[in-house]
């Protein structure tokens, strides 16, 4: 696997620097990453080294002008924040791409014809299969996408802790969904996330079960890291 340093807006408003895009090359699977909005979201390219199909997950502002001559076949959301989504009408009008979300967090999509996605659906680009799972806690429609050894996490799982949740119930169920589909995964699983630097499974996994291990306070929810 080849990491590369990939394009930045380091002011943190709509466009991006002049670099080169490309985050990881590992065998037929390239990774394009794009850091944009006033949010600094991560959306990325699942390129097919092959056929040269590209997925594009999630769909922040400043996305279509971000890239340039690269022509996703679909958009994956891996939730329905505005944030993740502000750049998706604007992309759409342009290149008539479809959408593939979550029913559940449809509603929040601003666009129509969406397609659906569930538990267990599988994604074809180019010689690359992405399997998807159904992860809720930080929306009730979020979903990561699996391929080769990358996890695409959205804002179920960054560096150090889950995505925010709005209420106890939905701190335990993000907790349950990353137990049940996230680290179950192989260990060395590089976990891309929808904000900030990459991670893997193995060390929010150990992370994880020793934050638990200290005790919850019922009520807890929020912004939570594992350190605390």
């Amino acid at each position: 696997m080849k990491m590369e340093k990939s394009r930045e807006n380091p002011s943190g408003g709509d466009g991006v620097a002049a670099s080169d895009p490309v985050l990881l090359t590992m065998g037929e699977m390239r990774v394009l990453r794009f850091v944009l909005g006033p949010y600094q979201v991560n959306a990325y390219g699942l390129v097919c080294r092959e056929t040269g199909e590209t997925l594009l997950i999630d769909a922040p502002r400043g996305i279509l002008a971000a890239l340039e001559d690269v022509l996703p076949k679909a958009v994956v959301l891996t939730h329905g924040h505005g944030d993740h989504t502000e750049g998706l009408a604007e992309l759409v009008h342009a290149l008539a791409v479809p959408v593939f979300c979550h029913g559940e967090d449809a509603p929040r999509v601003p666009v129509s014809g969406l397609k659906p996605l569930g538990d267990g659906d599988s994604l074809s680009v180019g010689s690359l299969t992405v399997r998807v799972l159904h992860t809720p806690g930080h929306t009730p429609g979020s979903l990561c996408l699996h391929s080769g050894n990358v996890l695409f996490s959205g804002d179920t799982l960054f560096p150090r802790g889950p995505g925010h949740t709005d209420s106890p119930a939905a701190f335990r169920r993000i907790l349950q969904s990353l137990e049940e589909k996230i680290f179950v995964l192989p260990v060395s699983t590089l976990v891309l996330p929808g904000h900030g630097p990459p991670t893997n499974v193995g060390m929010e996994r150990d992370a994880s079960r020793a934050f638990l291990a200290r005790g919850l306070p019922e009520d807890l929810c929020g912004d939570v890291d594992w350190g605390r």
